[in-house]
């Protein structure tokens, strides 16, 4: 049984949260955006998740959320990643961070 993915990160802004997620056995990488206010509301949330090696990435953004936007799983063992998020009009970004070691387990 592998260990359960660790939270690393979160990104904080005016209307939201970004949660970033990160599993030692796999070295793979979630992340999801919720709300600060008005959820269960219509209202746009989006993620992305972005792998420096190659800078490909995963995304999840809609007009018409409740309450978050996500999960987006991305692999990115021995390489950087960047994550954002956006609610309604407002978004942050994290700068590439939390670069992944060579071989899943270490860190």
């Amino acid at each position: 049984m592998s260990p359960p993915d660790e939270e690393i990160d979160t990104l904080e802004f005016a209307t939201g949260y970004t949660h970033l997620y990160y599993s030692s056995a796999t070295g793979r990488n979630c992340a999801y955006t919720v709300p600060k206010s008005g959820t269960g509301t219509t209202q746009l949330i989006a993620v992305g998740l972005f792998r420096a090696s190659d800078n490909q990435g995963a995304g999840d953004s809609r007009a018409d959320y409740k309450y978050y936007a996500g999960p987006v799983h991305l692999d990115a063992l021995g390489t950087c990643v960047l994550f954002n998020g956006q609610v309604r009009g407002t978004s942050a970004s994290s700068g590439w961070g939390h670069c992944g070691a060579l071989t899943a387990g270490a860190r």
